[in-house]
């Protein structure tokens, strides 16, 4: 028996460092600020960095290590970054449903990493992107405790066959859903109300609630409505909230300093659950594992390296949990 399940994405990162990529304001761009280097030259890069990402494998990372047994569920390509994901479960004895894909090969992350830990990646979707309903065999996450759930490519019907096979089989599930999924809302919103945790950060809630406020209070109701189970909203480096039965807990933290901002979410979700599992259910312990988990991660480079190990926690850093009334 699994006490987790990971479903997702996994992938092959590259990342790629040099003094010679600059920030730049720019109004052309959504974010303000472009990450440029001259075109037409050839830029030498300082160091280059090779780890296995993507969803799936970054939260089975967490559960592992915080001494949970887990199974990571995800697709690859027929190809030598397919066999580094296996590799990496195998190493690390997390267990492998992989589905290889022998047409498409596994995605790609190639990420240009800024000195303050912000980054610009370009992304090829590859296998991860083509989740096909008749690709899970049901009965192969049948033996666990939770399924944690993240991207599915936007495959909605294949999301809801899970939950509701999860539902009729007694198996709880975390949902922390893609862009993709969130854009569609509409068949996103029917799942949620199956779902035990559901974690979003800010903009994903704005956009699955067609909210033109950005009160916190308010959006938390709205969310806690579509969902019975914890409802998690987190705010990147303003802490997060979660409501669970009119009760909201707002976690406030000191930010750290962060190397890279990559898979940060998937430690914040992770190191939840995990707490859940491990703290039976105590929301306000496992709200402080995932702020640390969380923290710790952005500490390093890669999405992997920093999460923390069973019984250890960030030192020094700063995290406060206040519960009120909704």
């Amino acid at each position: 028996m699994y006490d987790v399940i990971t479903i997702g994405s996994a992938a092959q990162d590259t990342y790629l460092f040099s003094k010679k990529f600059k920030i730049i304001k720019d109004k052309r761009a959504i974010t303000g600020e472009s990450e440029c280097f001259a075109f037409g030259t050839k830029i030498e890069l300082d160091r280059i960095f090779y780890e296995v990402g993507g969803g799936a494998t970054n939260t089975a990372n967490t559960f592992k290590r915080q001494g949970l047994k887990v199974a990571c569920l995800g697709r690859i390509g027929h190809d030598a970054a397919g066999e580094e994901v296996k590799k990496f479960l195998k190493t690390s004895g997390i267990g492998d449903l992989l589905i290889v894909d022998k047409k498409d090969r596994t995605a790609q992350s190639v990420i240009f990493l800024a000195p303050n830990g912000e980054r610009t990646i370009l992304v090829y979707r590859g296998a991860a992107h083509h989740f096909k309903t008749s690709d899970v065999n049901l009965q192969k996450i049948k033996n666990t405790r939770w399924l944690y759930i993240s991207s599915l490519a936007g495959n909605t019907q294949l999301l809801e066959k899970i939950v509701l096979f999860a539902k009729k089989n007694k198996i709880k599930v975390a949902l922390n859903p893609g862009k993709l999924e969130i854009a569609r809302h509409n068949s996103l919103r029917r799942v949620i109300r199956y779902v035990d945790l559901l974690l979003v950060n800010r903009e994903e809630a704005i956009t699955l609630l067609h909210s033109t406020k950005n009160d916190e209070r308010a959006l938390s109701r709205s969310l806690s409505k579509l969902c019975p189970g914890l409802v998690v909203m987190t705010k990147g480096t303003g802490g997060s909230v979660a409501v669970l039965e009119n009760i909201q807990y707002r976690v406030i933290i000191k930010p750290v300093r962060a190397v890279d901002t990559t898979g940060a979410g998937d430690s914040f979700g992770s190191g939840l659950l995990s707490g859940l599992i491990k703290y039976r259910g105590n929301v306000k312990k496992s709200l402080v594992l995932a702020a640390h988990n969380s923290a710790s991660d952005v500490m390093y480079i890669g999405a992997k390296h920093g999460a923390l190990r069973k019984n250890t926690w960030l030192k020094n850093f700063y995290c406060q949990i206040r519960i009120q009334k909704l």
